[in-house]
């Protein structure tokens, strides 16, 4: 074989490999980073999730298969607009009170189809304990788009949880998300707590679930800090308006209604507490606010039981439940029983009636 054979079969050898290592490498999907959290060969018991909470101090709070602290957790942003199959459309603002794991896929990814076996376990043993799973579809190809062809493959693969079609990708921008698949899991207060990207990772998956599970739904709800202490604020109602603008005191002591979509509070999302207006008693926080589509703030529960005082209201002709603050007996709004979990409550409230305190 004379040199130049050589130098022709050596070149034939690496192109080989190469074709070789390439397919390999896209059967195994994106390569993560090593789980922090080490396997456990009893399924009984819950791994200890412990390692993976990320300190306040020096966190990166989109890390990668990590337990985000809950005083770090970015808030998820709202799904975009799609097509819905397993379920009536919904928001993530609605599904407050649930963990959420978003696993955001394509019928036609290699990598996906692998993971649909253990996000069906999640969702049939955890689904009565608090978890809901929600496939985000974002396609990669043309044929994906077809949400006939989406609806087959739902249906082919046997998944019982909502899918919600996302064909322009707005959802998965939204996200930051940069492979197929990624899973994401939000606590109870929406906020993103943990991600995944690729296969695997699955009994940390479950770990998370289950320690996202056992959280309190509010801890600022049982803060002896924030409850009522049983004080009272009484001035006349000369002293008041003075000290209110002439809408707060419609709506504080005459017991007013701002009109829908007009208050400075309606749209605000940032974290923090709601207090009276009138006195500035702590009220509600941000982590138990829902968009509720009325045009007023709305919240499943308050900071505190005794920070409100509920009375019937038999006004105009129909019977409401009245929304007072416990401290100055200031006029908020109502209270209705068609909130989202884990209440079923929406306390919707005057935005004038309240003051926001943001919090870091």
């Amino acid at each position: 074989m004379n040199y130049r054979n050589v130098i022709f079969t050596g070149l034939i050898f690496v192109l080989i490999f190469g074709v070789l290592a390439f397919i390999i490498a896209g059967r195994n999907g994106v390569k993560v980073a090593e789980p922090v959290l080490a396997s456990s060969a009893d399924s009984q018991k819950t791994p200890n999730v412990e390692q993976l909470v990320v300190a306040q101090e020096n966190t990166d709070n989109r890390r990668l298969d990590v337990l985000i602290a809950a005083n770090v957790a970015r808030r998820a942003p709202a799904l975009r607009d799609g097509q819905w199959i397993n379920s009536q459309p919904t928001t993530l603002e609605n599904l407050r009170g649930q963990v959420v794991l978003v696993d955001f896929w394509t019928y036609g990814c290699y990598n996906c189809r692998n993971t649909l076996s253990t996000l069906k376990r999640f969702d049939k043993t955890y689904r009565d304990k608090g978890l809901t799973v929600l496939g985000v579809h974002t396609p990669e190809f043309e044929s994906e788009k077809i949400f006939a062809n989406v609806q087959k493959a739902v249906e082919k693969h046997e998944i019982r949880y909502p899918v919600v079609t996302d064909v322009n990708g707005d959802s998965w921008r939204a996200f930051d998300i940069e492979a197929w698949p990624t899973v994401v899991i939000l606590d109870k207060q929406g906020r993103i707590r943990y991600s995944h990207i690729g296969e695997g990772a699955y009994e940390q998956q479950e770990a998370v679930i289950k320690t996202l599970l056992a959280e309190n739904v509010d801890k600022t709800t049982t803060a002896k800090s924030d409850e009522y202490k049983g004080e009272k604020i009484v001035k006349t109602e000369a002293e008041w308006r003075k000290e209110l603008t002439k809408e707060q005191f419609y709506v504080l002591r005459e017991k007013g209604t701002e009109r829908a979509f007009t208050g400075k509070l309606t749209d605000n999302h940032e974290h923090g507490d709601y207090t009276c207006a009138a006195c500035g008693l702590k009220l509600f926080s941000s982590e138990a606010r829902f968009e509720s589509g009325t045009g007023w703030p709305s919240f499943y529960q308050p900071i505190a039981k005794l920070n409100v005082t509920e009375e019937t209201d038999n006004s105009f002709g129909s019977s409401r439940t009245e929304v007072l603050c416990s401290r100055c007996q200031s006029h908020l709004g109502h209270v209705f029983d068609d909130g989202p979990e884990p209440t079923g409550l929406r306390y919707c409230m005057n935005s004038v009636a309240l003051k926001f305190e943001k919090r870091n």
